[in-house]
């Protein structure tokens, strides 16, 4: 039987701001999250009652602690729909990078899931199982550019931010977000930078991006590593006009004025033996056309 195709689209942050802990235990963030091109692809087939998942990346758990296998039982928990699902990842967003693979394909197996079961279409109801997912999976739900609050999983659309050609380079040891956490713990100082991030939602809804105003508060920590650091160099040396940590770790995101400089960079890199991914950003209307099987291209209102 044919599979139906979705894209799982990777995300980076414009702006990250990290605060205290709340009294939940999650920390209260503030951040404007962005789409990128680079996706992973879910292909989904139809089955009577079993859910199966295999994926093309051999080290990634492929059970119950696989959050595509997590985002299929919690829709059929909050639906009771008993029917199944065969699901096929192809991995090309890299893991543990802060670039939110995980989180989009959750998200984009609870889209997949809800199309093939044809459930009643009620996109709050999506968000409350996305929300329970991890703090990142309702922006999958959304797409293109917004704005993150509370534990980040509170998203509100904005217009599209100016268009991004990208590299994403990552060294050899991925970052667990718990583990970002704990580190950037130590740091914390309470300060607020709530200014600057509305300073860019005024200029994306004006149409610009400063990228002098563009930050994320784990960078602190994420350069205490020489090779972290060193990536973060290598990005601006190779022509990067601002160097930015993709989420918690441990990928970093150059920014370059055009496609051409990008690729530029990408043929320097490659010299010297280093992988980096070209990508670009996407507006909201290009993600859904993009992240939807061809038969059933729609954006949501």
């Amino acid at each position: 039987m044919t599979a139906l195709r979705y894209r799982a689209h990777a995300k980076f942050n414009l702006a990250l701001e990290v605060r205290e802990k709340r009294p939940d235990g999650f920390h209260e963030v503030r951040t404007i999250l962005q789409s990128l091109a680079l996706a992973d692809t879910l292909e989904v087939f139809p089955t009577a009652e079993d859910l199966a998942f295999t994926c093309s990346d051999p080290t990634l758990p492929t059970g119950a602690d696989n959050l595509v296998m997590k985002a299929a039982f919690a829709l059929r928990e909050a639906t009771g729909c008993t029917k199944g699902a065969r699901i096929h990842l192809t991995k090309r967003i890299p893991a543990q990078a802060g670039l939110g693979g995980g989180s989009a394909d959750a998200a984009v197996t609870l889209i997949a899931l809800s199309r093939l079961w044809r459930l009643p279409p009620d996109s709050t109801s999506l968000m409350a199982v996305a929300a329970r997912l991890g703090s990142d999976v309702p922006f999958f739900l959304l797409g293109g550019t917004a704005l993150g609050v509370g534990r980040g999983e509170e998203v509100y659309a904005l217009p599209d931010a100016p268009p991004l050609d990208l590299l994403i380079v990552k060294g050899p040891c991925g970052t667990p977000t718990v583990e970002a956490y704990r580190r950037l713990d130590a740091r914390l100082t309470g300060s607020a930078q709530a200014d600057k991030i509305q300073s860019i939602v005024s200029g994306v809804v004006e149409g610009r991006l400063d990228d002098r105003l563009l930050f994320n508060g784990f960078e602190e920590v994420a350069r205490d590593g020489e090779g972290e650091a060193a990536l973060h160099r290598l990005l601006l040396d190779c022509g990067a006009r601002r160097a930015i940590l993709a989420g918690s770790g441990s990928a970093w995101v150059g920014l370059f004025q055009n496609r051409a400089s990008a690729q530029e960079a990408q043929r320097r890199m490659a010299h010297r033996g280093i992988a980096v991914v070209l990508t670009h950003t996407l507006t909201r209307k290009d993600y859904w056309e993009l992240t939807l099987p061809r038969m059933e291209k729609e954006t949501p209102s």
